[in-house]
């Protein structure tokens, strides 16, 4: 059972979202604000944040940011808006996935099981040392010329999974089920904008640490 903290200011679809999560198990919070969720969190740590985009005293783009500062457990955007923008920005905000409603709760409920056992794995203990940074698993840490690299717990996963596997293509699909264990449903935003993000904050100079492949996938080579 896992302790969850819904977001939504729809009673009507809170209430069955709410019963869903329930019936299978967890411990569901609600708030109907931003202003409420800040008070719960507050309080208590929880171990997945569902969180709307479109709330009525602020948004939910702006809430995450600030949940940011100080917690990091893992937010997933449930939202009726569908469009690119909205995604990115709720993405860079520090969310670790995004759905779009009506969500089918089947899938909901295998996603926050997945993204929660991630966040929850045991941290291998090792250091991968490469030309542009040292990884330190057990910390969950990235250095770069002596100085912390700030990731969020999706970044440092895909970069995590990509430096196992380097010089070798990999496919959206398998960073989607390798990293976020589910399937991509052939959306492939999700993992192009945290990709996005790492290699602002893992290779400032452009070196290609990680190359594009078009169309297909991405190639990690820093060894």
């Amino acid at each position: 059972m896992y302790s969850i903290l819904l977001v939504e200011d729809d009673r009507d679809l809170s209430a069955i979202t709410h019963a869903n999560l329930a019936h299978a198990g967890h411990q569901v919070d609600a708030a109907f604000t931003c202003a409420q969720a800040e008070t719960l969190l507050a309080k208590k740590q929880y171990d997945m944040i569902l969180l709307d985009v479109m709330l009525p005293d602020r948004s939910g783009s702006e809430l995450c940011r600030s949940i940011r500062k100080d917690c990091d457990s893992p937010i997933i955007f449930l939202s009726c808006v569908e469009s690119s923008d909205t995604i990115v920005n709720a993405l860079r905000s520090g969310g670790d996935d995004y759905m779009v409603k009506p969500v089918r709760y089947p899938e909901l409920l295998a996603r926050v099981d997945a993204v929660i056992r991630r966040s929850h794995q045991k941290k291998r203990a090792s250091q991968r040392v490469f030309q542009s940074f040292t990884m330190d698993i057990p910390h969950r840490r990235i250095l770069r010329d002596g100085q912390e690299v700030d990731l969020s717990s999706i970044e440092f996963a895909l970069l995590q999974y990509m430096t196992s596997h380097p010089d070798t293509l990999l496919l959206y699909q398998d960073l989607y089920q390798n990293v976020w264990a589910t399937d991509s449903l052939g959306d492939f935003r999700t993992v192009m904008v945290h990709i996005s993000n790492l290699r602002k904050k893992i290779d400032p100079n452009r070196r290609g640490i990680i190359e594009t492949v078009r169309g297909a996938g991405y190639i990690f080579s820093d060894v």
